[in-house]
């Protein structure tokens, strides 16, 4: 699980460098230009090309608001999205983020620990944002407990 999440969110780093947080409706001729005929829309869903450059896919955006919704809580939360954006955006040093969360030197064990916290912490919240628990079936009738039922005499 822990690669995933780090590859999901190298994937957002990438997205959100290249495309930024604005989206915007490019030109359909530069599309053409660009891949020589209408742009590739197949692929795995969430990480395919968006046509006509309209930003960061769905996986990216999610992400970016797992790392939001991180930001807008306490300073824990605060500090997790500090390092994300360190490592994942600016792609710094193993140093230079531990010196932007305020870990000394000498606590690489510290900064692996907040590292799979910052990615525990994600998959906990897009788990929650894609409403795993609206997928499942829902019985509409009302059900009978097998105790309370009492058998004919």
């Amino acid at each position: 699980m822990k690669k995933d999440i780090d590859d999901l969110m190298r994937h957002w780093g990438e997205q959100r460098a290249r495309c930024g947080l604005v989206s915007g409706l490019g030109s359909q001729l530069g599309t053409i230009m660009e891949w020589k005929g209408a742009a590739p829309r197949g692929g795995a869903s969430g990480s395919r090309i968006p046509v006509n450059g309209l930003g960061m896919d769905r996986a990216a955006a999610e992400v970016e608001a797992a790392v939001a919704e991180l930001e807008r809580r306490d300073d824990r939360g605060q500090t997790l999205a500090r390092l994300a954006t360190f490592r994942y955006l600016y792609e710094t040093t193993i140093r230079e983020q531990m010196r932007a969360v305020g870990l000394a030197e000498d606590a690489e064990r510290t900064y692996w620990n907040w590292l799979d916290a910052l990615h525990l912490q994600v998959a906990r919240i897009i788990v929650a944002r894609s409403g795993l628990n609206r997928t499942t079936t829902v019985r509409r009738v009302g059900m009978r407990r097998a105790c309370a039922e009492v058998a004919p005499k």
